[in-house]
């Protein structure tokens, strides 16, 4: 045949098919709705900040107001009123790392109520007399006190009417002191135990013999004792000093109650996870022992959370349909414990409810409306019980005493129920007497108990009328208690047998042990009813931040690993494909001359020994970098040289005192 029949197909446009493309372009997008997700995370931790100030004023304030009123009562500067320095010794502890934000938050107490000039000193800024004396006086005479003021009050060089100070002569301090009337002149050695004592020793001599002019005030930072401190300087300076000892709220305990604020509190709208949690807590027990490291961490989380979760939109106060994507909708219905939900409407029959949150986004944002503000209430009476727990513990002073982190930890990762601690609590609470029962309910007035499933005052008005009906001082007792057992010895065919018996009990005691009874049963309802694994409510994805990755990489990294992978395989970090290995070599191995020159001699150096000759490694360097092109020595000798110095200011080489041709390694790769 010369000819076949054709046809010509046109389909009709379709409406779907762009707007189709378009979504796939936004979808798993991160920055999808980022402001709003920024302002959010503004709202929230702008409440944490909120409570960690607070906590930081709370710890700290009882100590920096008996600091302040100490410098405010010490006696004018005289010959007769100013027999010895007044001196406070400041017990900070031994994180060494809390001690300057202590000594910042001190420095502005003092300037706010005394009206007093602030000097703070450290031990490296003054390694002799002299230069402490220079940073005292510079410290003191520059602080601008006017605006007016063009030489920002700098000791004078020479003076008129006299010979000329020297920068170390407190005749500066002097001065400054008789224009500015500062009522006092607070020194504070932040570190004192790393000062030389040699330094301290003249330091006190030459402020006691300008005691009767200057209004002098010491203040010790102490990280060990008082006694070691003591034992440092001789008896002689010892009674220059009129001290007083002041102890600083520890950091650790600093750390348990801005957990207790931040994270176990029953009203924070986004926690972060066990695993997180734990990791921060042992961080900061292991290295840094610091309070603003702790909140920095704290604030890391919730950025990470608010940035690279889409879903942390639903965390927003007044959120509307309209406001949200479809992205968010299908992130959703990816999530761990939606598809356990959906499976568990299935299993119980309500397939039709399941039918709409998988395809009409209003119905499934009815439901994460609702579920998000339920699972904030368990996750918030989980918070609430592992504070009583441990409430309880400290009143009835039960040991080991578990700090309300731990106890939240545990509470968090799901192996709070039915674990030791708290059956030895409930245990306690079947023995506990009259008179600790009673210390117990009354401490419950400094709790909220709003969270609690079962009234309490009701039980304190039964015990307070038992207690009223007892005629007798001894307290009541359960039959649970030991002392309520007996034993009795029986002598059977020549063979003593030992059995356990209950004591009568009083009337008393047996409606004591009732009550007892029910407040026990009660409780442990509760314990059981709120000790859940939080990890598998629907959507604690959204409510829980628990990933260490980010944080780890953040706040515990590993600058050598990183700087040996960047030497060892460059194109890692360049991402380009001249530094990449060709065919199939290997990554380490694979030398070229497009790679940067302190990689290639990086590479030179894994395979050299101790000792390597700098002759031959420049020969290997520029068989590689310069192809053996003796036009351009000069270029690769520069390259060379640099690299070699990098090398040497990374720490990986030092000159060799053996062979001056020579340089020594210094470290091996993984080791």
């Amino acid at each position: 045949m010369e000819h076949q029949r054709c046809y010509i197909y046109s389909p009709a446009e379709t409406q779907g098919r762009a707007p189709k493309r378009q979504k796939l372009t936004k979808a798993n997008n991160p920055l999808t709705q980022l402001p709003e997700r920024l302002q959010a995370y503004r709202e929230i931790w702008s409440h944490q900040e909120e409570r960690i100030q607070t906590t930081l004023e709370e710890g700290d304030g009882v100590t920096l107001e008996k600091i302040a009123n100490f410098i405010s009562s010490t006696a004018k500067p005289g010959p007769v009123q100013s027999p010895a320095i007044p001196t406070g010794l400041v017990l900070a502890g031994p994180s060494i790392a809390s001690h300057g934000p202590f000594f910042e938050r001190l420095g502005r107490k003092i300037k706010q109520d005394v009206d007093s000039a602030y000097l703070l000193l450290t031990s490296g800024e003054c390694p002799n007399l002299k230069t402490l004396l220079k940073n005292l006086i510079k410290k003191a005479t520059s602080r601008i006190e006017d605006d007016d003021d063009e030489d920002l009050e700098r000791p004078s060089a020479s003076s008129r009417n006299g010979p000329k100070l020297l920068d170390f002569d407190l005749g500066h301090l002097l001065e400054w002191q008789n224009k500015h009337k500062a009522r006092k002149i607070v020194v504070a050695l932040r570190d004192s135990e790393a000062f030389d004592a040699n330094v301290l020793t003249e330091l006190i001599d030459l402020l006691y013999s300008w005691l009767d002019r200057l209004p002098f005030v010491l203040l010790f930072g102490i990280a060990t004792s008082t006694e070691s401190f003591e034992d440092r300087l001789s008896g002689r300076v010892l009674r220059y000093l009129e001290g007083q000892k002041f102890d600083v709220t520890q950091s650790d305990e600093i750390i348990d109650k801005l957990f207790r604020a931040t994270v176990a509190s029953t009203d924070v709208s986004l926690r972060i996870g066990p695993n997180l949690a734990r990791r921060v807590l042992g961080r900061q027990k292991d290295h840094l022992q610091n309070v603003q490291d702790f909140s920095d961490g704290l604030k890391y989380a919730y950025m990470s959370h608010f940035y690279a979760n889409q879903l942390s939109i639903f965390l927003k106060v007044e959120l509307a349909l309209k406001d949200l994507t479809s992205d968010a909708f299908e992130a959703t219905r990816n999530l761990p414990s939606f598809r356990r939900y959906i499976e568990g409407l299935v299993d119980s029959g309500r397939t039709e409810e399941a039918r709409k949150l998988l395809t009409s986004d209003q119905d499934l944002f009815e439901s994460i409306t609702q579920h998000v503000e339920s699972s904030r209430e368990v996750l918030s009476a989980l918070s609430g019980a592992a504070t009583m727990l441990t409430h309880i513990r400290d009143t009835l002073h039960m040991s080991p005493p578990a700090p309300l982190s731990s106890v939240w930890i545990r509470a968090a990762s799901g192996e709070m129920a039915g674990s030791p601690i708290l059956r030895e609590t409930m245990l306690a609470i079947k023995k506990v007497s009259s008179d600790k029962l009673a210390q117990l309910f009354a401490s419950f007035d400094s709790l909220d108990t709003s969270y609690l499933l079962f009234d309490t005052e009701q039980y304190q008005r039964e015990l307070e009328e038992l207690l009223k009906e007892n005629s007798n001082s001894t307290p009541l007792r359960t039959q649970h208690d030991v002392r309520n057992d007996s034993l009795r010895t029986t002598v059977v065919a020549q063979k003593v047998l030992l059995s356990k018996h209950k004591a009568a009990l009083s009337e008393q005691d047996k409606a004591y042990s009732e009550l007892v009874g029910r407040f026990h049963d009660e409780l442990e309802d509760y314990f059981t009813t709120t000790f859940i694994d939080p990890r598998a409510l629907f959507l604690s994805e959204i409510l829980m931040f628990d990933l260490r990755s980010p944080h780890t990489e953040v706040f515990q990294p590993k600058p050598r690993f990183a700087i040996e992978r960047s030497l060892a395989s460059p194109y890692d970090y360049l991402g380009c494909d001249c530094c990449g290995p060709d065919g199939e070599q290997e990554a380490e191995s694979a030398l070229s001359s497009s790679q940067p020159a302190t990689a290639i001699l990086y590479q030179l150096y894994l395979e050299s020994g101790m000792l390597i000759n700098v002759s031959d490694l420049y020969s290997a360097f520029n068989a590689i970098a310069g192809e053996g092109n003796e036009d351009e020595d000069s270029t690769t000798r520069a390259l060379f040289q640099r690299a070699l110095a990098e090398l040497k200011y990374l720490g990986l080489l030092k000159p060799s005192r053996k062979k001056t041709d020579h340089v020594s390694k210094m470290m091996w790769k993984g080791l």
